[in-house]
């Protein structure tokens, strides 16, 4: 057996992902929280003489990446592979500055799904990105659904609405709907991006994709969209075993 170990440490959440190797094919075995990661390592005997471990960080995490070493672990960090105007063989149409997530996701589609996208990954933050065939082209950043929802506490005769409930894109009668559907604004954000860049494909992605997914399937936008939690782990694992090393 032959295993790779995917690392994603975002703003919060830090999360693995364990991929084995088996008759020459690639599967996920476990997603999980990075404070779970040493028992299901034990569990799947996935040790370092067998598996190696490849990582994107926005936020580091020194202590938890020292303890892996500490194992025995080899961990291939992507920022020592993002040199700036090209990440293999993309153009990157960005500054340096350019989170990894957002980077190694970029170029998963670039490579491989070769169509004109809009990833739409939400996380803490909400981040819509356009790549082409010219490569990653830019995008926003924006307040994750949570954060976004809390920047109301700020207000005196806001900061007690009850937010529950889903979000509408019918026009609000009640400050409390009009403070919670407000956010599928951002959703005409994204569609001018898919106007403006002739976007052929949508991924969702991210712990609040489910949202998402619902707000374009009530829009009934005659689009490709695809949900993938993992894709940020899967991108990962696209590039180790293509440019990184032939796992």
């Amino acid at each position: 057996m032959q295993g790779l170990v995917t690392l994603d440490f975002g703003n919060t959440n830090p999360t693995a992902a364990l991929f084995q190797k088996h008759f020459g094919e690639w599967k996920l075995i476990k997603s999980c929280p990075i404070n779970e990661l040493n028992l299901f390592l034990k569990d799947l005997k996935m040790e370092s003489g067998n598996t190696s471990m490849v990582l994107s960080q926005v936020r580091e995490r020194d202590e938890v990446i020292a303890q892996l070493r500490e194992q025995g672990y080899l961990i291939t960090e992507l920022k020592e592979y993002w040199r700036g105007e090209r990440f293999a063989g993309m153009p990157v149409n960005y500054s340096h500055t350019l989170g990894q997530d957002r980077l190694i996701q970029a170029f998963h589609i670039y490579k491989k799904i070769r169509k004109n996208c809009l990833l739409l990954d939400a996380g803490t933050f909400l981040t819509l990105d356009v790549v082409t065939q010219q490569g990653f082209r830019g995008g926003y950043i924006i307040p994750g659904l949570k954060n976004y929802m809390h920047s109301f506490t700020q207000g005196e005769l806001l900061k007690d609405a009850d937010l529950s409930g889903e979000i509408q894109s019918l026009l609000p009668k009640k400050t409390s709907e009009a403070m919670r559907d407000s956010y599928i604004a951002f959703y005409y954000l994204a569609l001018k991006l898919i106007e403006d860049h002739q976007i052929e494909h949508v991924i969702l992605t991210g712990g609040g994709c489910d949202l998402w997914k619902k707000i374009f399937e009530d829009q009934k936008l005659k689009i490709e969209i695809d949900t993938n939690k993992n894709f940020i782990h899967e991108s990962l694992l696209y590039w180790m075993t293509t440019q990184i090393e032939l796992l």
